[in-house]
């Protein structure tokens, strides 16, 4: 793809994700109010708080207010889950923790064997398509560990790049009728970071709301300042 027409692509896809967005904070606020969530809004999380993991949602539901036992349906983080696309997910968190808590190599945590059969399963995943690509993205994986364990902080997205929205390819937490974060399994490493660091808070997206909470929830989840925004 030439340059013209890949710069033509990239902006079309650019305002098809901002009137979606733009879309879905509409509705919210004529349905909810103003205290509704915006799409991939940024809030402040203590992971340590998080006890709960729940893959029933996906992108395109971030934002919203929902009513109902979703959070009550959300499994144990200590807990390997029910379903498969969960495990698959839950499974690096844990490898990380063998890792960077207990010192198990990459290899003998078992994401590799775990990766490549996701691949042979189902194509690229995680931006891999071999044994090297995954070796090397674990590399990486390690040297970000270890600024983030030098500078005490996850970096949130306007800070990584100049390019970003609100804090879209954040890591994703819902927010449950308790005002308990239930982390949506987007972000595992970074999450796994947090745990084995022990950060007291980490700047996040938003993904579902419940709605007993829909009109306490920004006050607790938000940093005052400007790294709120």
């Amino acid at each position: 793809m030439t340059a013209l027409p890949h710069a033509l692509h990239t902006a079309y896809r650019g305002v098809r994700f901002l009137s979606r967005v733009a879309i879905r904070d509409l509705s919210n606020m004529l349905a909810h109010g103003s205290d509704t969530p915006r799409m991939h809004e940024r809030i402040w999380v203590d992971p340590r708080q998080c006890e709960a993991v729940n893959a029933e949602f996906h992108w395109d539901d971030f934002g919203e207010i929902r009513k109902g036992d979703w959070d009550n349906q959300s499994e144990p983080l200590a807990e390997e889950p029910r379903t498969q696309a969960s495990r698959n997910h839950w499974v690096k968190i844990q490898a990380c923790l063998a890792h960077w808590n207990d010192g198990t190599s990459w290899e003998s945590t078992g994401i590799y064997d775990h990766l490549l059969k996701l691949i042979e399963e189902g194509g690229t995943t995680d931006g891999c398509q071999s044994i090297e690509d995954i070796r090397h993205r674990y590399q990486k994986l390690d040297e970000i560990f270890n600024i983030v364990r030098d500078r005490q902080r996850l970096s949130s997205r306007a800070e990584l790049s100049r390019i970003h929205f609100r804090e879209a390819g954040g890591i994703v937490f819902h927010i449950d009728r308790n005002l308990k974060p239930v982390f949506g399994f987007w972000g595992c490493h970074r999450f796994a970071m947090a745990i084995t660091i022990g950060l007291p808070l980490i700047p996040a997206q938003v993904g579902v709301v419940h709605y007993a909470v829909k009109d306490l929830w920004r006050n607790h989840f938000s940093l005052p300042g400007p790294r709120a925004t």
